[in-house]
């Protein structure tokens, strides 16, 4: 007989009842001891749900918007600022939408963007080109700091296109020390 582990019908017959039964007693347990017990099904509807819920709200981000291209300037900010992928996400075109989303699987799945420290101080709107009636390039300056004071300042340019009656980001070039506060890396 080899060593290691083997499986036979006894075996089985033994462990998955002993294994089910393990399983309903700890659930027991927690029950009548008012402790949190995991529902395997009720874990997965849950999930579901929430799913759902994601999807819902990403395709109502399309039917919203700003009205002023500074102000999408602004939303994309303060979702940089509030480490809030959403607020990011909220002015974007939908490619940029499309194309963030799929970094945020990998950088940010919850969408919480950005870190504790060093954190965005503040950011302002430092240049405005105009080169159409419908699109505006905006460039902004983020200050960081940490505990200890000042850090750096970083650059962001983004492109700004009329899409319908809204305004949206269509394209974000930015400091490379920029990108872990934007959950991402413009391609």
């Amino acid at each position: 007989m080899k060593p290691g582990f083997a499986l036979d019908k006894r075996t089985l017959l033994v462990s998955v009842p002993l294994c089910l039964a393990l399983c309903a007693l700890v659930n027991l347990a927690g029950y009548l001891l008012d402790c949190r017990y995991v529902s395997i099904p009720a874990a997965i509807a849950q999930a579901d749900d929430y799913e759902v819920r994601s999807r819902l709200l990403m395709e109502a981000m399309d039917k919203v918007g700003v009205c002023e291209p500074e102000d999408a300037a602004l939303v994309w900010a303060s979702g940089l600022d509030m480490r809030n992928a959403a607020l990011q996400y909220a002015v974007m075109d939908a490619q940029l939408k499309a194309e963030y989303a799929r970094q945020l699987e990998e950088t940010s799945p919850n969408w919480v963007t950005g870190m504790s420290s060093p954190w965005i101080e503040s950011y302002s709107i430092e240049k405005i080109k105009r080169p159409g009636r419908d699109s505006r390039i905006i460039r902004l300056v983020f200050s960081t700091a940490s505990s200890t004071g000042a850090d750096s300042y970083y650059l962001a340019t983004l492109t700004i296109v009329r899409n319908d009656r809204f305004w949206r980001i269509s394209k974000i070039e930015a400091d490379e020390g920029l990108y872990p506060y934007m959950g991402f890396r413009p391609e």
